[in-house]
C-alpha cells in the first residue's frame, strides 16, 4: 500500500525515531508471545458465500496466475489466466463490479528507482492478460468504483537535490480499459498520493507533501477538491469506508507519541475525526463494515471486533489477519492470515453466523485478494 518513493520518504522523515526502521521492515507480521499461532478447530462451513479471485505469485517467479475460488468443493485449481512481471513483483489487485474481470498491478520497468515500475494489466477469465498504462506507482492498488470507473496512481520522478528528499509529480489517472486512454483526474507534487476509496460520486485521496499531509475528496468529472482532513501524520495506512454512513477509517501513527499507534474514524461530510482506539501495536488493520462498526487486530491476536457485535474473533489463531474484500451487505469478508516467515492464508468470513472456512489456494505462493465474483450484479 506504500509506494517505494514513500518508503524512501518514511525513512528520512523518521530517521530521528528510534523505532521506525522496523516498522518499514513489516509487512502485516504479527508479534507472538511464544513465536507460533494459536490451535484452531477445522473450519467451519461458509455455504454461500460468493467466489472470491485470488492471485497466487511463487517467489521468484516472473508470473503470477488468476483463480476464481469457492469456499466449497474439492476439485483441484486451475489459473484462468496469467500474466507476466519482474522477479519477485509486488501485485495488488481489485475486481471489477458485476464481471469476473481483474485489475492488478505489478512491477514490469527494471529500474534502480522502483517508485513508478508498476504496470496495470487487465485480467479477463480464458483470454491474453492485457497491459494497460505504465509509470504506475509500485505496491498500488487500482481503484474501481461501482460504476466501473477506474483509477490508478502514477507518476514521474522529481529532480534529486543533495540533502534533500525527493519532490516527484503525482498524478490520479482514470484509465479507459476500451481503449487504453488516460485522463488526469487530480496532479501534485509530493511524496505521495493514495487512493483510498470512493464515496458516491467522489473519489478521496490521501496526500503527502514535504510539510504536511491530508485527506481530500475529487470530483473526476468537474475535479473540484474538497478537504476532509487538512492535517494529519504522515503514517496513514489501511484505509476503508462506510459508504452509507460515510465514514473513513484508518490507522495512523499517534501526533505526539512514537511508539503509539491509533485507529482513527473520520466523518467525510464534516471532517470530524474519533479515536477509535490507541495502543502500542503498530499492526491493528482496522476495516469498517459496509453495515456499521470496526473490526481490527489488537496486539497481533487476530482478528476482533472493536465497535461492533461480530461474533466473529481470531478465526485462525493468533496473527493479523488484514481484511481485502467485503460484499457490498458487509456479510462475507474476504482476509489474509499474516504471521510471521509464513505464506499468508486467505479465508472467507460470514459475518451473520461467525463461520470461516480457508480458501483453497496454490502453496507455497504470495496470494493477493482481488474480490468477490458475482456475475451480473455487484458483490
Amino acid at each position: 500500500m506504500r509506494s517505494y518513493a514513500f518508503l524512501m520518504a518514511l525513512r528520512k522523515l523518521t530517521a530521528t525515531c528510534g523505532a521506525l526502521g522496523a516498522f518499514l521492515a513489516i509487512t502485516y507480521v504479527a508479534v507472538h508471545d511464544d513465536g507460533t499461532p494459536s490451535a484452531r478447530a477445522a473450519d467451519k462451513s461458509v455455504p454461500h458465500a460468493p467466489r472470491t479471485a485470488l492471485l497466487a505469485t511463487h517467489p521468484g517467479a516472473e508470473l503470477t496466475s488468476l483463480f476464481l475460488v469457492d469456499v466449497v468443493g474439492s476439485s483441484a485449481l486451475a489459473p484462468v489466466t496469467t500474466f507476466a512481471h519482474l522477479p519477485d513483483a509486488t501485485v495488488r489487485a481489485a475486481i471489477i463490479p458485476g464481471k469476473t474481470d481483474v485489475l492488478a498491478t505489478a512491477d514490469t520497468t527494471p529500474s534502480r528507482d522502483a517508485s513508478f515500475n508498476a504496470s496495470l494489466f487487465h485480467l479477463r477469465p480464458h483470454n491474453p492478460p492485457e497491459r494497460i498504462v505504465d509509470r504506475v506507482v509500485h505496491a498500488s492498488r487500482p481503484l474501481v468504483t461501482q460504476a466501473g470507473r477506474v483509477f490508478v496512481s502514477r507518476g514521474e520522478p522529481g529532480v534529486e537535490i543533495e540533502g534533500r528528499m525527493r519532490v516527484d509529480t503525482l498524478t490520479i489517472d482514470e484509465i479507459d480499459l476500451g481503449t487504453g486512454q488516460t485522463r488526469t483526474v487530480h496532479q501534485t507534487n509530493g511524496y505521495l498520493l493514495f487512493l483510498v476509496g470512493a464515496i458516491g460520486s467522489d473519489i478521496v485521496l490521501y496526500r503527502i507533501f514535504p510539510d504536511r499531509a491530508d485527506i481530500v475528496a475529487i470530483d473526476p468529472d468537474t475535479l473540484a477538491e474538497r478537504p476532509i482532513v487538512k492535517s494529519l501524520p504522515p503514517f496513514a495506512r489501511d484505509f476503508s469506508i462506510d459508504e452509507k454512513n460515510r465514514l473513513l477509517v484508518f490507522q495512523n501513527r499517534h501526533e505526539s507519541d512514537s511508539l503509539a499507534w491509533v485507529v482513527e474514524r473520520v466523518e467525510l461530510g464534516t471532517g470530524k475525526t474519533n479515536r477509535l482506539f490507541s495502543g502500542p501495536s503498530m499492526t491493528l488493520a482496522p476495516f469498517t463494515l459496509p453495515q456499521g462498526g470496526v473490526v481490527f487486530n489488537p496486539r497481533g491476536q487476530g482478528l476482533s471486533p472493536l465497535d461492533t457485535s461480530l461474533s466473529v474473533i481470531a478465526p485462525l489463531g493468533a496473527g493479523v489477519d488484514v481484511i481485502a474484500a467485503s460484499t457490498s451487505d458487509g456479510r462475507y469478508l474476504a482476509a489474509l492470515h499474516t504471521r510471521p516467515s509464513t505464506f499468508a492464508v486467505p479465508f472467507i468470513v460470514d459475518t451473520k453466523t461467525g463461520a470461516w472456512r480457508v480458501l483453497p489456494a496454490p502453496p507455497n505462493t504470495r496470494v493477493t485478494v482481488a474480490g468477490f465474483v458475482v456475475e451480473g450484479g455487484a458483490p
